[in-house]
């Protein structure tokens, strides 16, 4: 079993440099059960804005789908351990992993805010989003872009459970899914998610077209 911890400036915001960063440690753990949570208080707010214009609207958009996509598909079990703010970048890890545990403390809040931030998630983490939230409840998670604490993101479907200490419950469930056959796992889990973040290139190339506007606006505004 593997613990990866989120770090970053801040409440662990994430840069192009520390999804790579994710994306490499799991291809270089391919078969090791996988626990992951934040350091310190927080889980992630996410991208680290002031960062943004340090790369491209392509790099940032590749960075994000590549490593959401090879932690949804990571063929040994992974729990998110909830023990702080899930925000945009940090609520799409929890969503990227088997199972997501939260601990109870009402003032952690999962948000994925793109809409109110102008800005549009990229198709393979759109994709992602329809294949773990409700049906019932995605329209309200991604239209609306509110905050919720953990009791609403439990009802929402952005969790699986409450628990009094997300890592200590983490960590004794990733070690009960790690005594399953690796293989009878894997296998599951590949015919429950094949081609579940499948897109075209025409998406693709519109998402690309649209966010580099956003992007621009977006650097402009925070110069």
């Amino acid at each position: 079993m593997k613990e990866y911890v989120l770090r970053g400036r801040g409440p662990n915001m994430m840069t192009v440099e520390s999804l790579d960063e994710l994306h490499d440690f799991l291809v270089a753990n391919p078969e090791s059960p996988v626990l992951i949570y934040g350091e310190g208080s927080a889980f992630s707010s996410g991208h680290d804005l002031d960062a943004l214009h340090e790369h491209t609207p392509e790099e940032i958009s590749r960075s994000t789908s590549d490593a959401m996509e090879r932690l949804f598909y990571h063929r040994a079990p992974t729990v998110a351990a909830i023990n702080g703010h899930a925000v945009a970048g940090g609520c799409m890890v929890a969503q990227a992993c088997d199972v997501r545990l939260c601990s109870e403390n009402p003032q952690i809040r999962f948000s994925l805010p793109g809409v109110a931030l102008g800005i549009t998630y990229p198709p393979k983490i759109e994709r992602l989003l329809r294949y773990r939230l409700p049906a019932h409840t995605a329209d309200r998670v991604l239209l609306e872009a509110a905050q919720h604490g953990p009791e609403a993101a439990l009802r929402l479907g952005l969790i699986d459970e409450i628990v009094p200490d997300a890592c200590a419950s983490g960590r004794e469930l990733i070690q009960r899914l790690a005594e399953h056959s690796p293989r009878a796992y894997f296998e599951a889990k590949r015919h429950l998610r094949y081609g579940q973040l499948d897109v075209t290139d025409a998406e693709v190339a519109h998402h690309a077209k649209l966010f580099a506007a956003q992007y621009a606006a977006g650097v402009s505004r925070r110069k």
